[in-house]
This record gives structure tokens, C-alpha cells and sequence, in this order.
């Protein structure tokens, strides 16, 4: 659970990428299949942090595991990210063919 960088420089590299990827989805918001493909890498960025990053320097000890889970009670909870289901996207559908 050491880190070589300080929170503050890994917060504000990441608010730039943020901000960037932010702005980057704006730009693209018009063409749907632009917007599913900034969502796709964000996804396999994911993925690979999580399989290459994370998992493997999950604790290996209860007082490690204490301390991960008492930081993610006290910081934030576990990074997820939530996908649009098919069937969400009919029923937007059928409500709009409705109104």
C-alpha cells in the first residue's frame, strides 16, 4: 500500500485526465458511436488496472485487509462502473414513442 507518488501530484494528474476526457466526450456527444467507444477504453482501462494493479496487491494479511477496508469506508467506497442495459434502452424507447 505504498505509493512512490504523493496523493496531491496522482489527484491532480488525474482532475487533468478527468477534465480531459471530459472534454473530449462533449466534443463527441453528437455521434453515439464515438461516445460508446470513450466508454469502451475507459472500461478496458478499468480492467487492467484492476487485473494488473489492484488485484495483485490486494492485502495479504487482516491488518492489511483492515486498513483497506477502513480506507474505503473513510475516503470513498469500491470503483465501479455501472453499464446501460439493453433493456433500459428499449424502454426509453417505448416511453418516447408513447409521448
Amino acid at each position: 500500500m505504498n505509493s512512490s507518488i504523493d496523493n496531491s501530484t496522482i489527484e491532480n494528474e488525474l482532475k487533468k485526465l478527468v477534465s480531459d476526457m471530459g472534454n473530449l466526450a462533449e466534443k463527441s456527444q453528437d455521434n453515439i458511436f464515438d461516445v460508446l467507444l470513450i466508454l469502451r477504453e475507459l472500461e478496458l482501462l478499468h480492467r487492467n488496472i484492476r487485473e494488473k494493479m489492484l488485484e495483485p496487491n490486494l492485502p495479504d494479511t487482516r491488518h492489511r485487509l483492515y486498513l483497506l477496508l477502513k480506507h474505503i469506508e473513510e475516503v470513498g467506497g469500491w470503483p465501479y462502473i455501472e453499464r446501460m442495459r439493453v433493456k433500459d434502452i428499449c424502454q426509453q424507447l417505448l416511453s418516447e414513442e408513447k409521448s
